[in-house]
């Protein structure tokens, strides 16, 4: 009998020690959304450098920050992954949604931030299936100079704002025109 309950309790053990195992290395694939358009990293390069488990999309140095002031289009960030037996209502067939963030760019040449959902936001529940991240979860922080480099680089080269200087100088009128609107100035 003992021995049955040891087997037992050492295939219990394998078991639940396999799933986290499996489940940690780089994800398969990036999407960066905004406006209803989408952006993927697929290259495996940036993919190795920015696994949910090691977060360096983040500068934990600078620690939590209020929410940013300047208020900048936002960029919904899903990480994606195969990994059999996960299941969430963003998955893309074969590809599990396993992370998400929020990226703000941050204005004329400062910063990004990245934002974590917290406890009850839409990602909340997939984001502490993958990693809880305790005090951190529902807080603003500084993004890393190498993700704020690759995001701004994807954002600019993938911007149809930014082919001529007419356009940009339309679009710029168009936001401003947006804030006053949203803010009654």
């Amino acid at each position: 009998m003992k021995k049955g309950l040891f087997v037992f309790s050492i295939i219990v053990l394998v078991s639940v020690c396999v799933v986290p195992a499996y489940a940690k290395g780089s994800p398969d694939q990036i999407v960066i959304t905004v406006g209803g358009v989408s952006l993927k990293i697929t290259d495996q390069e940036t993919l190795r450098k920015f696994d949910p488990w090691n977060g360096q999309f983040i500068n934990w140095t600078s620690g939590q920050l209020s929410s940013p002031d300047d208020k900048g289009e936002s960029y919904e960030v899903l990480f994606y992954m195969k990994w059999p037996g996960r299941r969430s209502d963003y998955d893309q067939g074969d590809l599990k949604m396993i992370y998400a963030v929020r990226y703000l760019a941050g204005r004329d040449g400062a910063p990004g931030y990245v934002y974590l959902p917290g406890k009850g936001e839409k990602f909340y529940s997939a984001n502490t299936g993958t990693i809880w991240r305790g005090q951190d979860d529902g807080k603003w922080h500084r993004a890393s100079a190498e993700w704020d480099a690759v995001m701004k680089r994807l954002i600019t080269a993938n911007d149809p704002r930014q082919d001529s200087t007419g356009n940009k100088l339309w679009y710029a009128a168009l936001s401003a025109l947006e804030n006053c609107w949203l803010f009654g100035e």
